[in-house]
């Protein structure tokens, strides 16, 4: 999906160079936290367009969920370490909102968000698999 929504950022963005989504995981915390104000906002912007594209892709735009669970698995490409708590999808759920899926992420819609990692060298990638209560 990451190399899809590229082919559809490139096409709307002729003279773009750099990918938006360069890796299919969400920033850790700790890579968007130190960044300066800016910065952090455009890459806040730039998930957040990721994640309505994919919304849409999936035809889930408005669906507005309003009780449901979120299970957040990353899978990474080396055995290094991570901490399971760095990969909180904090602009996916945005998007989520943003695109009419979900009502919201707040505790009266989304009743628990389980985070977990993985390592698979040949395919890393995220799964989300949404429970609805």
């Amino acid at each position: 999906m990451v190399d899809q929504y590229n082919q559809y950022y490139f096409k709307l963005h002729p003279k773009a160079k750099k990918y938006q989504i360069d890796k299919p995981r969400h920033p850790s915390i700790n890579q968007w936290c130190i960044l300066p104000r800016i910065q952090m906002n455009a890459l806040k912007q730039k998930w957040k367009a990721f994640g309505c594209w994919l919304i849409d892709q999936l035809g889930y735009t408005d669906k507005h969920l309003e009780s449901f669970d979120i299970e957040y698995i990353v899978y990474f490409d080396t055995k290094r370490r991570h901490d399971v708590d760095n990969q909180i999808p904090k602009f996916l759920l945005d998007s989520f909102t943003e695109s009419g899926f979900i009502v919201d992420d707040d505790e009266k819609h989304l009743h628990s968000l389980t985070l977990k990692t993985g390592y698979d060298k040949q395919n890393p990638r995220t799964e989300i698999i949404i429970t609805i209560n």
